[in-house]
């Protein structure tokens, strides 16, 4: 298919998580990204699509407009292709639950081709959340050696304990992550672990850091004055990471 696209679009950037292992803290990055935009005036169109339509945790809970795909369908990409298109926003955040690459990949692999010859104006970036479960790494892996250049990528060292490293530094697939690297020049970031109290409350209360910053958060332990300082900190720290990645980021 060759020509361009009927009618002007303004670019945009997709983001979406590479989403392998489950628990590593997609969501959780996908929420204070779209938090970060919003503090610096982004228009963002979200997209839930994690098939397990959980109400505490997933991105429509902390998000109420977020649409809400059925991740399970083989037209969902489709779908969230074509909101993009039509939508105003600058940014489309698409959070997607675990293994969900055997449908996105595929998809992916029709539609980019298209997309550039249609002078379509989407960039793409593909973040890799890693903890400390090798499984969490490998699975950044796979999609990479799927998805290939078509994508810029972010990976996020997401630290659920101080002590422990992200499993990208792991000796037994530092071979394979170098060639990454090489291959990707993908940014990298560094999120903090948070304090479990104030994470189970934000996920019972489906409230957000700036929510919990500015003491307007539902769940009511979450507006003791140390909970408030401590959010504004996580937010602090996680928006001065998101700015020194901005290319990636931004349309």
């Amino acid at each position: 298919m060759n020509g361009e696209w009927p009618g002007e679009l303004k670019p945009k950037r997709v983001v979406f998580p590479m989403a392998g292992k489950g628990g590593v803290g997609k969501t959780t990055v996908m929420a204070t990204l779209a938090e970060w935009y919003a503090s610096n005036g982004f228009k963002v169109a979200m997209f839930d699509m994690d098939p397990d339509n959980k109400a505490e945790g997933s991105l429509f809970s902390f998000f109420p407009d977020a649409h809400k795909l059925p991740a399970l369908e083989n037209w969902t990409y489709d779908k969230l292709l074509g909101v993009s298109l039509d939508s105003e926003a600058d940014i489309v955040l698409a959070d997607m639950g675990a293994a969900q690459g055997h449908r996105m990949i595929p998809w992916f692999r029709d539609f980019y081709r298209v997309m550039q010859d249609s002078g379509i104006p989407l960039r793409w970036t593909a973040i890799g959340v890693v903890d400390t479960d090798i499984a969490s790494a490998r699975s950044v892996l796979d999609w990479g050696e799927a998805l290939q250049d078509g994508v810029d990528y972010l990976i996020v060292h997401n630290h659920h304990r101080e002590d422990a490293i992200s499993a990208w530094e792991s000796p037994a697939i530092a071979g394979l992550v170098s060639a990454f690297r090489r291959a990707f020049s993908p940014m990298e970031i560094r999120m903090d672990a948070r304090r479990p109290d104030l994470q189970k409350f934000m996920r019972i209360g489906c409230d957000t850091l700036t929510a919990v910053g500015d003491r307007k958060a539902k769940a009511p332990e979450l507006r003791a004055p140390d909970m408030m300082l401590r959010a504004r900190t996580y937010r602090f720290r996680a928006f001065n990471e998101f700015a020194t990645v901005q290319r990636v980021l931004l349309p």
